[in-house]
């Protein structure tokens, strides 16, 4: 039996918060993810995640230098609590107990081997995740982006798959996304240099909802302008 078969099977509760009157489970990552972890991180691997779970036990035991951003401590409390009991360090394991849009613009910028975001769901916290993890990630690492049935978690993933600094590599059950980056990112590239932002908003003409705004606000004149040179006149 493989480690994340015997986690499967004990299946620790790691979520919840009992205080809040709120029952104890877990939102696990999808399961061919957890293997595509078991079967790829090694101990000289630097990785981090916002969110934590299954994910961070399965990292864990594969002795990894690990960190997890979670706002709960209770939630750390019970990983390393399962981990006590299965005989699994967490000599390498590190958490961050605050919201990651505070925690990740502090950490220091050592490279990381493997990034999974996974944390709150929120606009614009999945970007916010990805902006301060990208940029670290080095070059061939691994980039998971979880639930991506989510808006946020989708537009992500679309935009992944459009930027020519990333090789998409995999989808686990259409709620993980898995991509490689390839080669060095600019965290303050301008919009023009990133190619899925370019592709999307080039148009021949004004949008017709734009259009109609600025005519409802005295800005025909403008309009026409706007019309003309993008048509090149």
């Amino acid at each position: 039996m493989s480690f994340v078969d015997q986690l499967l099977e004990d299946n620790p509760a790691i979520h919840g918060d009992e205080d809040a009157g709120q029952q104890r489970l877990t939102h696990g990552l999808s399961t061919p993810a957890l293997r595509f972890l078991e079967a790829t991180v090694t101990p000289e691997m630097r990785t981090l995640e916002t969110g934590a779970g299954f994910s961070t036990i399965t990292i864990t035991a594969a002795g990894a230098d690990h960190r997890s951003v979670i706002p709960n401590a209770f939630e750390g409390e019970r990983i390393r609590a399962y981990c006590e009991q299965n005989g699994i360090s967490t000599e390498r394991l590190t958490f961050c107990f605050e919201p990651s849009e505070r925690v990740l613009p502090r950490l220091e910028p050592e490279p990381l081997d493997l990034v999974l975001i996974d944390g709150s769901h929120s606009f614009p916290h999945t970007f916010i995740d990805w902006f301060y993890t990208a940029h670290r990630l080095r070059p061939g690492g691994h980039m998971l982006v979880d639930d991506i049935h989510i808006w946020s978690g989708r537009v992500l993933r679309d935009y992944l798959r459009e930027d020519p600094d990333w090789r998409f590599e995999d989808e686990y059950l259409g709620r993980t996304a898995r991509f490689t980056k390839l080669r060095e990112t600019d965290p303050d590239v301008l919009w023009t240099d990133q190619a899925p932002v370019l592709k999307w908003s080039r148009m021949r003409t004004v949008p017709v909802r734009q259009a109609v705004s600025m005519v409802r606000h005295g800005q025909a004149g403008e309009l026409v302008e706007r019309v003309r040179s993008r048509l090149g006149r």
